[in-house]
This record gives structure tokens, C-alpha cells and sequence, in this order.
């Protein structure tokens, strides 16, 4: 059974910014919070299924500038304030204490929220978890991460970068950023759209390597490109400090679900990570042969029983 829709509110979190919160589920069931990726890929009507016949009250959150979430630009689109805006939210609808569930960079935002506020949250399910560290962000948009094992995508990325540096090869992700800096923002309009097609064509090709892409020009993809882009650029505003910080402080039972064959967060980087958690509360599930999208059957299998074991 589909979860019934229970009310839509539009939340100001200040700064001249107001979220989209749409309310699924039973009022006086169990709170749980669903934090979207990208940053700025928004929520979708397919998120909703992924708690079908379950006894709970979802939030779902469309994080500042993306989705139906209003106001802002990226100046005031920082990690801190993603988790800020969690808080605010909590606050809002007099939320005691809830669950969270939340994929890629939604899992980032989870899992540091549920070390700053650990008395907000009950239990989270996390998959594909983004660390957000250098080795994260070089894997992603370097040479020699994910670019050794797609070389032909890699190279459909870069030449968007190329047109700025007048065919200089791109030897590092600060270089591959900067140029990218300048396309999405040129006054070429069409040397914007191809930009933010290289952009999500990459990402897309890495997290469903077995899906053929097609994609259009739509908001979606603009906020997907200029947000990643902007919190990359910014090295994700100091993220690892913040995991070390709140490293003993996340007390949630906490599941995390990771795809065997995720691109986009690889498993290694994961298992260097968890070696130096202090998480006493913590399953780790590793999906074989699973990807980063839940466009794969088999990680959404995970995570719908992953978010099933909560209730």
C-alpha cells in the first residue's frame, strides 16, 4: 500500500530561504526524516516507495535550491547550513526525536546531523554513504579514481573543462573544478547547457553503469551540476573536520548499506573510513555487485529491507 499524502508546508529556515516539506504516511506514527543526494537533486515521487507498507510519518526535505525549496543562492548553500536546516525543520513540526534515511550525499548530512543533535535521532539506514573527503572528491572528478575505469566517460567530462584551458590537459581535480567553474557560469548559454549535461552525464554514468542516460535540460540537472559543483569547489566546507568531530558523538543504531560495484562512493574508501569510526551501534551491509543508484534492483531490495528493519 502507497503511503498516503498527509500535508505539504513550506518552512522558513531564514536567510531568505523557505524548504518544501511534504508530509507522507500517519500522523502519530513514527517520525522519519528522508534526506535526498546530489546536493541538489530535490525528491522525487519514486522516494515515497521506498516506504510502502510500512506504520510510519515521513518528511520528506527538499534541501535549499533544488526541488520546490525557494530562495538562497549558492553563497548560502553550505554543508553546515544543510544541517542547520535539518534542525530548524525538527524544531518547526516539534519533532522529539526521529529516524533518518538517506542516500549518497543525503547520508553525508545524516550522519553528521546524528553526531551534532545525537538525542534527535532514533535509528538511521544510510547507503552509499558520501565521505566527502579529498580522496572522495578525487575519486569522483580526478584522473585517477573512477576516471581509470571509465575512460571514455572520463573523456566526454573533460573536454568541457578542455574548451577553457585551450586543449591543456587537465591534471588534477582542482584543475578540472576551476575550468568547470568558468563554463557553468559563462555567459554562452549553450556553453552552460553543455556543461551541466557533461556534469550529471558523468555522475549518471557512474552510479547506473548498465542504464543508457537520457536526460533533458530541466532544473533539475541545472541545480544538480551547480550545487555538486559548488560544495566540490568548496571542498565540502571543512566535512572531514566535521566527521572527526562528532566521530565518538553518534550513538544512533546506524545501518549502512554500500554497493559492492558503487562508483560514485567506492567500498574502499568506505572500509578506510569505518576503520577509524567510533560507532559501537553500526551493521554494515555490502551488496554484491550492487551500484550507487537505487535504479538497481538489487540495492533497492537493501535498502527497503534496511528501512523496513526500523519500524
Amino acid at each position: 500500500m502507497s503511503l498516503a499524502f498527509i500535508r505539504h508546508a513550506m518552512v522558513d529556515v531564514g536567510e531568505g530561504v523557505t524548504l518544501s516539506v511534504s508530509q507522507y504516511g500517519r500522523l502519530g506514527a513514527k517520525p522519519v526524516l528522508y534526506l535526498h543526494g546530489g546536493p541538489g537533486a530535490g525528491c522525487h515521487a519514486s522516494d515515497v516507495t521506498l516506504f510502502e507498507y510500512l506504520d510510519l510519518h515521513v518528511f520528506f526535505i527538499d534541501q535549499r535550491g533544488c526541488g520546490r525549496s525557494q530562495g538562497g543562492d549558492l553563497s548560502t548553500n553550505t554543508l553546515p547550513a544543510l544541517i542547520d536546516d535539518i534542525e530548524v525543520v525538527r524544531q518547526y513540526f516539534a519533532i522529539e526525536k526521529w529516524a533518518i534515511v538517506g542516500g549518497s550525499y543525503g547520508a553525508t548530512l545524516g550522519w553528521l546531523y546524528s553526531g551534532l543533535y545525537p538525542a534527535r535521532v532514533s535509528e538511521q539506514v544510510y547507503w552509499g554513504l558520501f565521505l566527502a573527503n579529498t580522496a572522495a572528491r578525487d575519486w569522483l572528478y580526478g584522473p585517477n579514481g573512477a576516471a581509470q575505469f571509465f575512460i571514455d566517460a572520463y573523456q566526454a567530462f573533460k573536454p568541457a573543462a578542455d574548451a577553457q584551458t585551450e586543449d591543456a590537459q587537465i591534471e588534477d581535480t582542482a584543475q578540472l573544478l576551476s575550468a568547470y567553474d568558468t563554463l557553468l557560469h559563462s555567459a554562452d548559454p549553450q556553453q552552460r547547457q553543455h556543461a551541466i549535461w557533461a556534469w550529471n552525464q558523468w555522475e549518471q554514468t557512474l552510479a547506473s553503469p548498465m542504464l543508457v542516460h537520457v536526460m533533458g535540460t530541466g532544473p533539475e540537472l541545472t541545480s544538480i551540476a551547480h550545487i555538486e559543483h559548488h560544495h566540490a569547489m568548496h571542498h565540502y566546507f571543512s566535512a572531514p573536520e566535521l566527521f572527526e568531530q562528532i566521530a565518538r558523538r553518534v550513538s544512533a543504531k546506524t545501518h549502512l548499506i554500500q554497493g559492492e560495484l558503487d562508483w560514485v562512493c567506492p567500498a574502499h574508501l568506505l572500509t578506510d573510513f569505518l576503520q577509524k569510526a567510533q560507532h559501537h551501534y553500526l551493521t554494515v551491509e555490502h551488496v554484491k555487485s550492487g551500484y550507487h543508484s537505487l535504479s538497481d534492483m538489487k540495492m533497492l531490495r537493501a535498502v527497503m529491507q534496511g528501512i523496513a528493519s526500523i519500524c
